[in-house]
């Protein structure tokens, strides 16, 4: 159970163990409360009281056990509880039965006592089931709250991406530049113009079908990042360079959130000095179940406007969706992003 969905049950157990010890003998019929002096009446209540305990925190363990175990839906909801219900009944059983078996050993009942037994077996195995529903309700509503927490998370979270990704697509000085990059490219290559202005369009197209999205897969987030990246190198020329180290079969398995790699991309050209003799180079690779940005580091002389969104929201979208963080490795030398992708 992860400690978010902990809650504190101190106070209950304390009132409840004893009373479930107190009450189960007398009420299956189990012990003769004259045939004993009050000193061993004590020893037999604080042995039933341990047999309430065993048989509550080893259920509660059992509960939490199964739920780190298996993956909750609501589609697999009811046979896991069936499950957990079966897992509970026959825990209770035999621990109970064991625990009766040996404390007749040692008791002033009458022989052919098994009646009150099989009464107090049935009573614990009912207060079992009973307790844990009562904890699964508790759990339930704390996962509901905490499932319309995320969303809430999320929805924001999305949001922000929407907004940031809306800017990019408004920015004026990247419209500017690439509206001026196509009317040099008309009257000087007009063969690249048309190629440079059909990039232009499946860059904007991919945002714009994409944004609603949580996950892409990887494929179509490389061949959008190279789409991108050409539009800058026309832009940029020799003072830029990228390597895809990710062929199609290595990222058609895998999933990312739509945009991710962009953010870096656009990250590394905003805070870098670059320049033909110096020029920015970036890798995009993949290695154990990341997507890796790298760029050498060569800082500007004056630091550009940072975004308040930027890595920070990028994280926070990867911790909602993938439940991962993003990895960053800042050596002074290279600047290293790792994002985690899924595979399915």
């Amino acid at each position: 159970m992860d400690n978010k969905n902990a809650f504190n049950d101190r106070m209950v157990k304390l009132i409840g163990i004893p009373v479930l010890g107190l009450f189960i003998p007398n009420i299956s019929g189990l012990i003769t409360n004259h045939l004993y002096s009050y000193p061993w009446l004590l020893v037999h209540y604080a042995y039933f009281t341990f047999l309430s305990f065993t048989i509550w925190q080893g259920n509660v363990w059992l509960m939490h056990f199964i739920r780190k175990k298996y993956i909750w839906s609501f589609q697999q909801y009811h046979k896991i509880i069936v499950s957990l219900f079966l897992v509970n009944i026959v825990y209770s059983g035999a621990i109970s039965l064991l625990l009766l078996t040996i404390w007749k050993t040692f008791s002033r009942e009458p022989a052919g006592h098994e009646g009150p037994m099989i009464n107090a077996m049935l009573i614990i195995i009912i207060a079992a089931c009973f307790i844990t529903n009562i904890y699964e309700i508790i759990f339930l509503n704390r996962e509901r709250e905490d499932s319309r927490s995320t969303v809430e998370q999320l929805n924001i979270a999305k949001a922000q991406a929407e907004l940031e990704a809306l800017k990019n697509q408004i920015d004026p000085h990247f419209i500017f530049n690439s509206l001026n990059t196509l009317s040099f490219l008309i009257t000087r290559d007009p063969q690249n113009a048309r190629l440079y202005n059909d990039t232009l369009a499946k860059v904007y197209r991919y945002i714009l079908s994409n944004k609603e999205k949580d996950l892409v897969l990887l494929k179509e987030e490389i061949e959008f990042i190279s789409n991108y990246f050409y539009l800058l190198k026309i832009r940029f020329g020799e003072a830029i360079n990228m390597i895809i180290e990710i062929t199609d079969l290595a990222s058609e398995d895998f999933l990312i959130p739509p945009i991710s790699m962009q953010a870096l991309v656009e990250n590394a050209i905003k805070h870098n000095e670059f320049n033909d003799k110096i020029p920015l180079f970036i890798n995009v690779s993949i290695s154990a179940n990341y997507a890796i940005v790298k760029n050498v580091i060569n800082p500007r002389t004056y630091a550009a406007p940072t975004s308040r969104i930027g890595l920070g929201n990028l994280d926070n979208r990867y911790k909602l969706i993938t439940k991962r963080n993003i990895i960053i490795e800042n050596n002074f030398k290279t600047f290293t992003v790792k994002l985690p992708i899924i595979k399915f």
